[in-house]
């Protein structure tokens, strides 16, 4: 009994198989009223935000005339 005990615990991880990969990506899942779902992702931007605009094409600048 216990040799067949250790023989399952052995082969369990064969009968599971592979776990799913964690992508590091976590997910907010919202259930809507009609029956649907959706998924927001939630945490870092794929992308980092481009770099600020130059100053001489900002109109938002000290350049603008004092009056």
């Amino acid at each position: 009994m216990n040799f067949s005990l250790a023989a399952i615990g052995v082969l369990l991880p064969v009968m599971i198989g592979p776990l799913p990969a964690d992508d590091g990506m976590q997910v907010l899942q919202v259930q809507l009223c009609s029956g649907g779902a959706i998924s927001i992702p939630i945490g870092e931007q794929e992308t980092p935000p481009g770099q600020p605009c130059p100053a001489k094409a900002c109109h938002a600048g000290a350049c603008r005339k004092k009056i």
